[in-house]
């Protein structure tokens, strides 16, 4: 196939299949998951040549006890979706797939496994199937799969950004709030220390800074039972060189004491690369990343839970 692309099946990749396969209760299924790891890694690397983010551990693919009962071979491209990557043999023609993969995907990408020759082929891209099949000669060029992905991306692209050289005026966005506001005042380490806890800032705090706190309430709107979060966004500002430090918190409000686990906090840059992350435990009462730039820069926040995703944009 012409317009299919050879990767290598890197050492990772193997020896993280060999692992997953291992832990399973007979042969068959222990080929089943091997196969499907590599397929995994394979997309996942060429997304990683693409500078698409992705969160294998988000994974069902990447969950143990999911991998024991259930057929899936997914990853989640980070903001958008899961996208089911299946294993093939060089002999096949087509690729069936199991009932627990016909929802709840943005796609499905038919994977070429050939370990005589050390390569994973991605064949090609299919947004849906017919009974559960996939017909190899029929599959779309891996082009079309960044196109499908690109079209889930203007909604972020587009999102109006918050402008925080406004906040530097007195000038505040609709639902950016006073921390104390929705905060207790009693709420233990709630002042950033950008001294203390950044070893990455710049700026002197002690002459000609300009330090402006808001807070934002958020919640995932597929879960509404979910812990109630609150965003809070520390800007300061050097009056020498006018660098800006941001300080990105996430605390749990309400009754809540703890964030839930596998809360996964990020920064992604202009182009939406990932630049910072943080991931939350059951024990952590907040999460935190720091970073520091120029007036205009334009960066995103991500929140991530599973499939859902909360996106901020901002403008320094």
């Amino acid at each position: 196939m012409s317009d299919s692309l050879a990767l290598p099946i890197t050492q990772f990749a193997r020896q993280t299949a060999q692992e997953f396969g291992q832990q399973q209760s007979t042969p068959e299924k222990a080929q089943q998951v091997y196969l499907n790891t590599l397929a995994v890694c394979a997309v996942k690397n060429y997304f990683n040549l693409m500078d698409i983010p992705c969160n294998l551990e988000a994974s069902d693919s990447w969950n143990p006890v999911i991998r024991l009962y259930a057929d899936v071979a997914d990853l989640v491209v980070t903001g958008i979706g899961r996208l089911e990557c299946r294993p093939v043999l060089p002999q096949d023609l087509t690729c069936s797939l199991p009932p627990e993969v016909w929802l709840d995907r943005i796609g499905y990408v038919a994977v070429m496994i050939d370990e005589s020759n050390y390569q994973a082929r991605l064949l090609g891209f299919t947004t849906s199937v017919i009974e559960g099949d996939i017909i190899l000669k029929q599959l779309q060029p891996l082009e079309s799969l960044l196109a499908h992905l690109n079209e889930f991306r203007p909604a972020i692209a587009s999102q109006s950004a918050t402008d925080l050289g406004q906040w530097l005026q007195g000038i505040f966005e609709q639902g950016w709030q006073v921390v104390n506001d929705i905060l207790q005042p009693s709420t233990p380490e709630l002042a950033f220390n950008f001294r203390s806890a950044a070893t990455t800032s710049t700026l002197d705090l002690e002459t000609n800074s300009l330090q402006v706190q808001r807070a934002k309430l958020i919640q995932f709107q597929d879960n509404p039972e979910a812990t109630p979060l609150v965003l809070i966004i520390n800007l300061l500002k050097s009056e020498g060189d006018g660098q800006r430090m941001i300080g990105v918190q996430l605390r749990p409000v309400g009754n809540c004491l703890f964030l839930p686990a596998n809360l996964v906090l990020k920064i992604l840059d202009g182009q939406q690369t990932t630049f910072l992350e943080v991931q939350s435990r059951a024990v952590d009462n907040y999460i935190q990343l720091e970073f520091s730039g120029q007036p205009g820069e334009q960066f995103h926040l991500s929140l991530e839970q599973g499939e859902q995703v909360i996106t901020e944009a901002f403008v320094m």
